[in-house]
């Protein structure tokens, strides 16, 4: 009943930031719960009817938590969005005098210089990505922490890609698109090198497997492309995969291995 008690308050408190004080409180709480739980079986009554007494304690923890919210996270979130708001406003307002300057005045034309609206947008993009990054990890969700990682990774494609080819298109009149693509798998690699990091541990082995052998897989086209690219070996470089697979195929053979070793040490 503990642990139902343990997952009720967790439950309630799932969607406040994981600061000292809520912390302190939702322990806090709990600990005042278990023991009226304790108090009520010693008095002989059900371990059901002893989990409801218990649960009596939870009635007021909004009060409570509203009297820690003072300088806690939740009013640093606030200011937060209210900053990100104000950003957002002069961001925007400075994006678009730098626009009609360099169009008006400048270059005295506004045929090329829809480009920095396009690079201030992708900027933007990645600095909300950043701030949405920063809010999960205040309220120390995993899931949310996840998401937010990957929409940052996502925002770079734009920015790394996407404008850098425009402007050598626009301005140096060069197609790089055929090439400039090489470096959405370099991100997406970036990414799942950096998610297995900070997330690996706590992933379920079977997602934790998948998602390494995507990473694997990437960087083995990688090193194909860009071989074949720089040296003109498409007819060869496709050996990489076959590298790669027995690599792997070694590596979770030996993985197997002692993890078999493990188990009958264990029964012994």
């Amino acid at each position: 009943m503990k642990a139902k008690l343990r997952a009720y308050v967790n439950r309630k408190f799932l969607l406040y930031p994981k600061t000292h004080q809520i912390i302190e409180l939702r322990e806090e709480l709990y600990s005042m719960m278990c023991d009226k739980y304790d108090d009520c079986q010693s008095k002989g009554l059900s371990a059901q009817e002893s989990y409801k007494q218990a649960l009596t304690f939870m009635e007021d923890y909004r009060t409570a938590i509203r009297e820690v919210e003072t300088g806690s996270a939740l009013s640093a979130l606030r200011r937060k969005l209210t900053a990100l708001l104000a950003f957002t406003v002069i961001y925007f307002i400075v994006l678009t005098s730098v626009y009609l300057y360099v169009s008006m005045v400048t270059l005295g034309s506004f045929e090329k210089s829809w480009l920095i609206g396009v690079g201030g947008a992708f900027i933007y993009l990645v600095c909300l990505s950043a701030s949405i990054l920063s809010y999960a990890k205040m309220f120390g969700m995993r899931k949310l922490l996840r998401i937010a990682l990957g929409c940052l990774f996502l925002s770079f494609i734009p920015l790394l890609f996407v404008f850098p080819s425009l402007l050598c298109a626009e301005l140096l009149s060069k197609n790089v698109w055929p090439h400039s693509w090489l470096i959405v798998p370099v991100i997406v690699l970036i990414y799942f090198v950096t998610d297995l990091i900070l997330f690996g541990k706590k992933t379920r082995r079977v997602y934790f497997s998948i998602e390494l052998a995507a990473a694997g897989t990437l960087l083995t086209t990688i090193i194909y492309l860009f071989a074949s690219y720089l040296y003109n070996l498409w007819n060869i470089a496709w050996i990489v995969y076959l590298i790669y697979s027995a690599i792997a195929a070694l590596a979770f053979y030996i993985s197997r291995v002692k993890k078999e070793k493990a188990l009958n040490s264990h029964d012994n």
